[in-house]
């Protein structure tokens, strides 16, 4: 049988089941990382992923898939239950994320977009109401319609990432998926423009790579010292209610940025954020003199290679690919990833689209992010991670 190109675009509560809503959580915190790792060892540059809005969106093509291509969609995105709770999970979770405030912004949307007189079965498209996502019809043959996915990315991104799509990524479609995130937060403790001053950014190595605007603060950041990670977390809490904070990791010296990538994902995220709040309530006047650098980062990658590495095999394989609880004859022909961080003095601006040990030890007083780290933003009730990232070359 022919099969016909998927493009997937990833563009950077209490539950009913419990137990099943943790081990959800579990599996998207261990898909997250595992992407992130698989991303940053094979990148020296700086890049920034958004892993909820990857995992978001291959659980809609968990739930039209099929045979072999179920299971390995199953295994990668740690689903395990059934599908009522998935999707109430999923739901809640792209709810949570649609909030604003004085201090934070968030915005999650996803979309289907499906070639005219093209065929989705009865039952996905039921499926898809339970998502609350209704599917558009659209020529992919019509230059109008990258023009009109490119305003809607860039109306969701609030104008940070701009005509991603090009019309040779979906000149042989018949169906894209899109899933973006959109980030603003005002950090709890500001940085003073006054106090930002240009100093070196050294390599793993020690040698001076750049010189770069370092912004200065001090205030009472939780910080702690991970010997099983070999690095230092600090975080950076944003507004008043510090419901997202960015946590940076510093690796020891003479550790490099990978072997700290590497042990993440056997840490555990939650493991860091337990750390940091047990820090905070024995140390809750404890000021910690912060230098981390100004940057911007903007990131396009295809997630093909990674993802199938990570065992999503069949999926990207026209002779193998089963996703005919959508409609017969789909595979994915492209998952494209584009992202875009700002961090500044006020806080950080951040979009992302898929297209398809009690004991401390006391630190220093000052920490200064002056050498590769990685940056992890998270929503700290849910341990959902919103953006991942690293910083080897900081650029403003």
């Amino acid at each position: 049988m022919f099969k016909f190109p998927l493009i997937l675009a990833v563009i950077v509560l209490m539950m009913a089941h419990e137990e099943y809503a943790q081990s959800l959580s579990q599996g998207v915190e261990d898909f997250s990382l595992e992407l992130f790792r698989r991303i940053a060892v094979g990148s020296n540059q700086d890049f920034m992923i958004s892993p909820f809005t990857v995992w978001s969106l291959f659980v809609l093509l968990f739930e039209g898939s099929s045979g072999g291509t179920y299971y390995q969609l199953r295994q990668a995105l740690g689903i395990n239950g059934d599908d009522r709770t998935l999707r109430e999970f999923s739901r809640a979770r792209n709810q949570f994320l649609n909030l604003m405030t004085n201090e934070i912004e968030i915005k999650a949307l996803r979309g289907i977009y499906v070639a005219h007189k093209f065929s989705i079965t009865p039952i996905y498209k039921s499926i898809l109401q339970q998502y609350s996502i209704q599917p558009f019809e659209v020529d992919f043959k019509n230059l109008g319609t990258v023009h009109r996915i490119n305003e809607q990315i860039s109306s969701a991104t609030r104008g940070l990432i701009k005509n991603t799509v090009q019309q040779r990524d979906l000149s042989d479609a018949t169906m894209f998926l899109l899933s973006t995130i959109y980030f603003k937060g005002k950090w709890k403790f500001p940085f003073s423009k006054d106090m930002t001053r240009v100093a070196p950014f050294y390599n793993d190595n020690g040698q001076v790579i750049a010189q770069v605007p370092m912004m200065n603060q001090e205030a009472n950041f939780p910080t702690v010292y991970l010997a099983e990670l070999a690095g230092t977390a600090l975080e950076l809490p944003y507004g008043s209610l510090e419901w997202i904070s960015m946590i940076a990791v510093l690796p020891n010296e003479k550790v490099t940025l990978n072997t700290v990538v590497n042990k993440l994902k056997t840490v555990g995220l939650q493991r860091i954020l337990q750390r940091l709040a047990e820090y905070k309530m024995k140390n809750s006047d404890a000021m910690i003199d912060v230098s981390m650098p100004k940057f911007e980062t903007t990131t396009d990658l295809s997630l093909n290679d990674i993802l199938n590495q990570m065992g999503i095999r069949d999926l990207f394989d026209q002779n193998t690919a089963n996703l005919d609880r959508i409609a017969p004859g789909l595979y994915a022909s492209l998952c494209k990833h584009s992202s875009k961080i700002i961090v500044d003095e006020q806080g950080t601006e951040a979009a992302g689209i898929t297209g398809l040990s009690l004991g401390f030890k006391f630190l220093s007083p000052r920490i200064d992010l002056n050498r590769p780290f990685l940056y992890l933003i998270v929503e700290k009730q849910t341990g959902l991670l919103l953006f991942a990232g690293q910083v080897r070359n900081p650029k403003a």
